[in-house]
């Protein structure tokens, strides 16, 4: 009786052990475009798990029962580890991240001030898409203007900025001036959670001071291009410089292209619409905005229910991560990439001035104990040769961060650069561009 226990437990640990690999095998084919395209992701997602879980397989079916007893328990308590492991490293990821919602504990009064902008937890395209607005020329491509905009906590504490006249984050003095160099980007451009001085943007306006920053949260390449075509002309800068970040600019892109508040970016021929918002819209998204801030957007429960931090658990994504085994997603190829470059420079160039791309990793990048840039490299390389065939140059801060002393520090625990890592950014592209200006 006690021998038929004990093989009955020690099958059931092997099967469960087995079906944990196997089930993450099967996912990873079902999303093969995803995570078995290459030959890495190949061994990591497909084959690897499934030597595994094929391996617990046979020997919960053809061990002794005592063998097949010590390697369930063996097994299960490394699969159970993992998991404490994960459990604690997820809490950290939340500790360090939860403040990008905007969350302040016990202080719902101090929100008011924040109440006439747009919730961090809420994007200009998520605007759009809820005004349902039909076309290019009548979408909003920046926030509402002369409001002061939260960008996330910081210990508990707001960190925020008062928006320039047309929504963005600038001084608004800045436009008494010839303009010298426009930013385009999203939240790394906007500077999430870095106060006045310690963005990007002040950073290098230390050597261009007539420096204006669209970036904003949630922006991708079109839209992008979009804010260029709509600003651009008439700000007339000498120097246009975009930002692509590599964690989701390429998926970004395929998302945006389906809009329709930016359908059109292409031809130079369809309206962009007004630089100075349209009052009667600008009314209708406060509204909105109103009813944004009366849900969950700033509770620990609300900021959780928007990530899919349960999935990643399972999915052990935090320990792959540290251990240097969490690949991205493969990268799909986007030809429509290099034509939002063409089409970015044709603008720049309609006022003599000169377009320039700067590639910002991510932090996965150098984290892991195992190396694991050669998975990261596809979609660096796919954006560089854009770059170059469009001619634009292209500035990386890839090297530039993996040769600092310690790589990780450039970041913020909400993966977004820090201020020493805006500051570093700023002066490569400082650098670059004085390159280029003597060149000339």
């Amino acid at each position: 009786m006690a021998k038929s226990k004990t093989d009955r437990i020690g099958f059931i640990l092997c099967v469960l052990v087995a079906a944990y690999f196997l089930f993450a095998v099967a996912y990873a084919l079902v999303n093969a475009h995803n995570y078995a395209t290459d030959l890495p992701r190949q061994l990591r997602y497909v084959v690897g798990p499934g030597l595994i879980g094929v391996g617990m397989l046979l020997a919960g079916l053809f061990l002794r029962p005592e063998k097949r007893l010590l390697a369930g328990i063996y097994a299960a308590s490394v699969l159970f580890a993992l998991f404490l492991f994960e459990a604690v490293l997820t809490v950290k990821s939340v500790r360090g991240s939860v403040g990008l919602a905007g969350y302040i504990k016990g202080a719902s009064n101090d929100y008011e001030r924040f109440r006439n902008a747009i919730p961090p937890s809420y994007t200009i395209q998520a605007l759009n898409r809820k005004l349902a607005v039909p076309e290019l020329s009548g979408a909003l491509l920046s926030g509402i203007p002369n409001e002061e905009v939260l960008l996330c906590t910081r210990d508990n504490e707001p960190v925020s900025y008062v928006s320039d006249r047309f929504g963005f984050r600038n001084p608004d003095a800045v436009y008494g001036q010839d303009i010298e160099l426009l930013l385009l980007g999203d939240s790394f451009t906007e500077g999430i959670c870095l106060p006045d001085g310690s963005d990007i943007a002040s950073q290098i306006r230390a050597a261009y001071p007539a420096t204006v920053n669209t970036g904003t949260r949630g922006a991708g390449p079109v839209f992008e291009l979009a804010v260029l075509r709509r600003w651009g002309p008439a700000f007339r800068p000498k120097n246009v410089v975009m930002l692509f970040f590599e964690g989701n600019d390429w998926q970004n892109l395929n998302s945006e292209l389906k809009k329709p508040s930016l359908q059109g970016v292409f031809d130079l021929s369809t309206p962009t619409g007004p630089t100075m918002p349209d009052p009667a819209l600008v009314k209708q998204a406060r509204a909105v905005v109103s009813d944004w801030w009366e849900e969950d957007a700033q509770t620990l429960s609300g900021f959780l229910g928007r990530r899919a931090w349960m999935r990643n658990f399972f999915a052990l994504q935090q320990t792959a991560l540290v251990l240097g085994l969490h690949y991205p997603r493969a990268t799909t190829d986007r030809p429509e990439y290099l034509e939002i470059l063409k089409t970015a420079k044709t603008v720049t160039e309609g006022w003599g001035g000169s377009l320039s791309l700067v590639y910002v990793p991510q932090v996965d990048r150098f984290v892991g104990l195992l190396p694991s840039s050669a998975a990261y490299e596809d979609l660096r390389q796919r954006v560089e040769t854009a770059s170059k065939t469009a001619g634009v140059q292209f500035i990386d801060l890839t090297p530039t961060i993996y040769g600092s002393d310690v790589p990780r520090a450039l970041y913020a625990p909400d993966s977004h650069l820090s201020e020493e890592g805006a500051r570093i950014g700023a002066q490569k592209i400082i650098e670059a561009l004085s390159q280029t200006a003597v060149s000339e």
